[in-house]
């Protein structure tokens, strides 16, 4: 930023410590120098936090090591202030020396940018594995916090919690029909109230149990780097509210899974969940977490509703805000729909129909695992995803008793997802009853029916383009009649012909699952 927009100890601060950048947040200026970071909090009030005084700030500074101290190793090394020694010499000095303080300082070491969890996944040096352990330790350093106190303030943790929840809802009432979707507004506030009145013991027995922590709040992709030994550590814990620091243990993990989600790395997202669920494996943190999700997407909703309050499409950046509200309103809605009991759409039809387009679409709206025949097929017979296998219809790994086993699999795979929160879509045929079966068998959730069609003529002109493209599908002209004749799917409750916009099938189908 301009030296001229910066605050004069801002800029002093910056001369004295030979630093060439600084960044600027709402709350505070971190100046940056070579190997360490100068940290200013800005003299401001915004309710749930308040800067303006001097005193404020210095208690602020201190607390806010004490706290990250917990996470971290030699990275909050100490409070310092900005003094006047003589004349116009100036000095950063210890916060105990006796001199008049005009800004309190918290000197930080300065961690490289790419040892930052957020650099190396977009640098591509992270995987699943990773992400898994990253999970693990991430839950270690939680465990080990001492429980939050008792809030004078609610009788108990589920009035807190319920409280927090209609506090969004009242505040974002006027954005509904708006920068909020009105049904999507409706059906997140009546099964978010529901699933809490149904629930309260719960979140009073984890309270009693001790996983409401004086924790981190703030967990965010940003929040995560590696030390030199590639142990996980953390910073940036929230110092300036309580309020926002107590909560869950499985609240935290909730936060750092669903910004990994609207990023559209869920995979990554399961892997961190599965390593902090190593840790806190108790079913009553599986069952709570996707209402902590729905409820942080619409909590970063709702501060983006507030940004755009009184703008419109002069205001550079509003149609990327707007954008992200539907984002996050629609990750709310998906993890809502599955807080109380995950549900499984199946997106099924015979070859051509477009049910996979469809589902490759509503996977990348909506924060789910999509699982493909097709692909579990190839991969189980070892075969490249693209190569062809043309059998007559019915043979070979296209065989029922062969394809009775890649149900089971794919059934299996959505349990897996299910037992540590990932809701699935499934993307198969379904064209045998005993495909079927192999869902009602295992622990899928509950199965919503999403059939897909199209004119025999359109299916036919899709097939024929198939066969020059390196697809998954091996449905062909040739095989065709065969399946369309010999199917037995099941009873739909939305059947969707593909000639229209894709975009507009998955809204309805989305419509049609919170309705």
């Amino acid at each position: 930023m301009e030296d001229s927009k910066m605050p004069s100890s801002v800029e002093l601060v910056k001369k004295l410590t030979g630093a060439r950048e600084v960044k600027e947040t709402h709350i505070s200026y971190a100046v940056l120098a070579d190997d360490y970071v100068y940290k200013i909090k800005k003299p401001v009030d915004f309710g749930f936090l308040d800067y303006r005084s001097l005193k404020s700030r210095r208690a602020f500074c201190i607390l806010e090591k004490e706290l990250n101290d917990r996470f971290s190793e030699g990275i909050y090394l100490e409070v310092m202030k900005l003094v006047r020694r003589s004349g116009d010499t100036f000095a950063l000095v210890p916060v105990e020396n006796s001199l008049t303080a005009i800004e309190y300082v918290l000197k930080m070491k300065r961690i490289a940018d790419g040892d930052f969890l957020a650099s190396r996944i977009s640098e591509g040096a992270i995987d699943y594995a990773c992400m898994v352990r990253i999970g693990s330790e991430t839950a270690e350093l939680l465990k080990r916090l001492e429980r939050a106190p008792e809030d004078p303030d609610f009788p108990d943790a589920f009035s807190s919690v319920k409280f927090n929840a209609e506090e969004n809802f009242s505040q974002t009432e006027k954005y509904a029909g708006s920068f909020i979707d009105m049904d999507s507004y409706e059906f997140i506030k009546r099964k978010s109230l529901k699933f809490l009145d149904e629930n309260r013991e719960i979140f009073n027995k984890r309270a009693e149990s001790g996983f409401v922590k004086n924790g981190h709040g703030d967990l965010r992709l940003e929040h995560i780097y590696f030390n030199e030994n590639g142990s996980v550590g953390l910073i940036d814990c929230i110092e300036f509210n309580k309020r926002f620091r107590y909560m869950d243990v499985i609240a935290e993990a909730a936060f750092l899974s669903m910004e990994l989600d609207m990023s559209g790395r869920t995979e990554f997202a399961d892997g961190f969940t599965e390593g902090f669920l190593s840790v806190f494996p108790d079913g009553d943190s599986v069952k709570l977490l996707n209402y902590y999700r729905s409820y942080l997407a619409y909590v970063r909703a709702k501060v983006t509703c507030f940004l755009l309050d009184g703008k419109d499409e002069a205001w550079e950046g509003y149609s990327v805000k707007k954008a992200e509200v539907s984002r996050l309103i629609d990750m709310s809605a998906y993890y809502a729909l599955c807080a109380d009991g995950m549900e499984t759409p199946l997106f099924y039809g015979i070859m051509g129909t477009g049910k996979s387009r469809n589902a490759k679409a509503f996977a990348e709206r909506f924060p789910v695992c999509r699982v493909n025949s097709d692909e579990v097929r190839k991969k189980e017979a070892g075969v490249p995803i693209t190569e062809k296998m043309y059998l007559d219809y019915g043979k070979g790994v296209y065989s029922k008793e062969n394809s009775i086993k890649v149900y089971a699999n794919m059934a299996a795979a959505v349990a897996s997802k299910i037992s540590i929160g990932r809701g699935c879509l499934v993307d198969a045929s379904f064209i045998e009853p005993e495909y079927l079966n192999e869902f009602e068998k295992a622990d899928t959730g509950k199965l919503r029916f999403f059939q897909f069609t199209a004119p025999d003529g359109v299916i036919m002109e899709r097939l024929k383009e198939r066969l020059a493209r390196d697809v998954v599908s091996d449905g062909r002209p040739a095989i065709y009649r065969a399946q369309k004749e010999s199917a037995r799917m099941p009873e739909a409750e939305l059947v969707t012909e593909t000639t229209g916009s894709v975009s507009e099938n998955v809204e309805r189908i989305f419509k049609t699952l919170i309705k």
